[in-house]
């Protein structure tokens, strides 16, 4: 049987869950578009308490629920990168039932 990794509070870590040297932890995941990200946090769960001196923030727990919830409803994490008029044209392409003439009024505007 496997060994299972624990954090330094000697709590179950799940998987893609990481406990860095410095106390931080740090949740793996693939993007919509196929890239590795990493979200870190201070606090695992959310009633850990805040290392003193370091800005309160979501637990980790807390952001891979966020994360999970939004790559279900295919929503780009962070506001991906796009620019303006990338996210213009998806906006447009989303668009279902709408007249020609709706579209191209949407591509004349920009």
């Amino acid at each position: 049987m496997s060994e299972k990794r624990r954090d330094n509070r000697n709590r179950i870590l799940r998987e893609d869950e990481y406990q860095r040297t410095d106390g931080r932890y740090r949740f793996r995941y693939i993007d919509e578009d196929g890239k590795e990200k990493n979200v870190y946090s201070w606090r695992l769960d959310k009633n850990d308490p805040m290392p003193k001196g370091k800005k309160r923030e979501l637990s980790l727990r807390e952001k891979e629920k966020q994360i999970e919830a939004d790559l279900f409803d295919h929503i780009v994490t962070n506001g991906g990168n796009y620019m303006v008029l990338e996210l213009v044209e998806k906006y447009v392409s989303l668009k279902t039932g709408v007249r020609h003439n709706t579209v191209a009024g949407y591509k004349d505007s920009h």
